[in-house]
């Protein structure tokens, strides 16, 4: 099966700004060499043939007065899902009577053509499709795949990933386990050149073992002269055909066709857009799952949970799928803006497995001092007695 992006327009999707929205999207994701293909756009007609909770998704509803109960058994699915909404409306201070009652504790904005890309932006974020959040790492042996690992490293960046490349980036006096590890925990997609010399390395078996612990998904290009062991069933396997090569594929110059890189391509972008949405889902379900157990709240924004408490109080819950970084917290920052509610308190959430001790010390020293605080999962439960 190959997995894309969904991109839902539900409501009055006949209002100009549907289509206006629609077609700057596709223009900004052209311009990062992301391939239509990788998207489906779903509508109210073709949403139960067409969803699927399992792929990502961004949700666009457009507000209308006198029909603000469109769709709202479809909002009410999404939402359940944890799926990431916008409403948008268009007259100010008609939010209620334009948006369905379903998401009314939701943040809608109000649509203008001046801030479309802002509009945008919202969906390429919450997919966590800009730049610096579409991170590969390549694991190869120098001994005999360098040209085809460097080769997808172009490749793939010119598809707006950042990619990583395990010998080169990983130094002699590293510990190389922790800090292979941790390199992973910080990425969407693992690719391993499954060659001859690659099967003998100790790090084949942990890499893969360590991927799965995180969700991350695993793409295994697996040389014609080589056949798939079991523990590589637990990935997406291309078995190469001799075909593939531009030359004798035994050859450590020999390049993949540009036919095998554009496959390559598509299925990491399909590989991506599933794990993405199971390793965001798995970490707000868990959250929401220890939340529940306290009798606490939460609701389900655009990429983030909310919750509501006495004399206005805010807790904001940001998803950070990866290893957070400092510069995480200080751009949380903006949503106590977008709330416009000084007693908004702002928190990321993340999985702590496999990330580096000093790092987490490092994470718990910010918390010392910074306004954005972190939460790891291994701490949830405590978290949400104790706060």
């Amino acid at each position: 099966m190959y997995f894309k992006y969904q991109i839902i327009f539900l409501g009055d999707v006949a209002n100009p700004a549907c289509e206006a929205i629609k077609r700057r999207f596709y223009e900004k994701t052209h311009e990062m060499g992301l391939p239509t293909e990788s998207f489906i756009e779903i509508y109210s007609g073709n949403f139960t043939a067409c969803y699927l909770n399992k792929q990502p998704s961004f949700v666009y509803y457009f507000g209308k007065k006198g029909h603000n109960n469109l769709d709202a058994n479809k909002l009410d699915i999404l939402m359940t899902n944890g799926d990431a909404i916008i409403p948008v409306y268009f007259q100010k201070d008609s939010f209620l009577e334009e948006i369905p009652k379903v998401a009314w504790k939701m943040n809608g904005k109000v649509y203008s053509d001046e801030k479309i890309d802002s509009f945008v932006n919202y969906a390429l974020e919450a997919l966590r499709l800009m730049r610096q959040n579409r991170k590969l790492f390549i694991s190869y042996r120098r001994s005999d795949s360098t040209v085809v690992a460097n080769q997808l490293f172009d490749a793939l960046v010119r598809c707006n990933y950042d990619v990583f490349l395990d010998t080169y980036s990983i130094g002699a006096a590293k510990n190389f386990q922790e800090e292979l590890h941790h390199r992973l925990s910080d990425c969407d997609i693992l690719i391993q050149l499954y060659t001859k010399e690659f099967k003998v390395s100790e790090w084949c078996l942990e890499e893969i073992t360590a991927a799965n612990q995180k969700q991350i998904g695993v793409i295994e290009l697996v040389w014609p002269d080589m056949k798939l062991d079991i523990h590589n069933h637990l990935c997406e396997p291309i078995i190469l055909t001799k075909d593939d090569f531009l030359t004798d594929y035994t050859n450590q110059n020999a390049l993949l066709t540009d036919e095998t890189v554009n496959k390559i391509s598509k299925t990491v972008e399909s590989v991506r857009a599933r794990n993405m949405a199971a390793r965001q889902d798995g970490l707000v379900g868990e959250f929401i799952k220890e939340a529940q157990k306290v009798g606490r709240v939460m609701i389900q924004e655009y990429k983030y949970l909310v919750e509501r408490l006495e004399d206005n109080n805010v807790n904001v819950f940001i998803p950070a799928v990866g290893v957070p970084q400092s510069y995480d917290c200080f751009e949380s920052l903006q949503f106590k803006f977008l709330l416009k509610n000084p007693k908004t308190r702002i928190y990321l959430i993340y999985d702590d497995l496999r990330i580096k001790r000093k790092w987490i010390e490092h994470l718990d020293w910010l918390n010392k001092s910074l306004e954005v605080q972190t939460i790891k999962k291994n701490d949830f439960s405590l978290w949400l007695q104790n706060k």
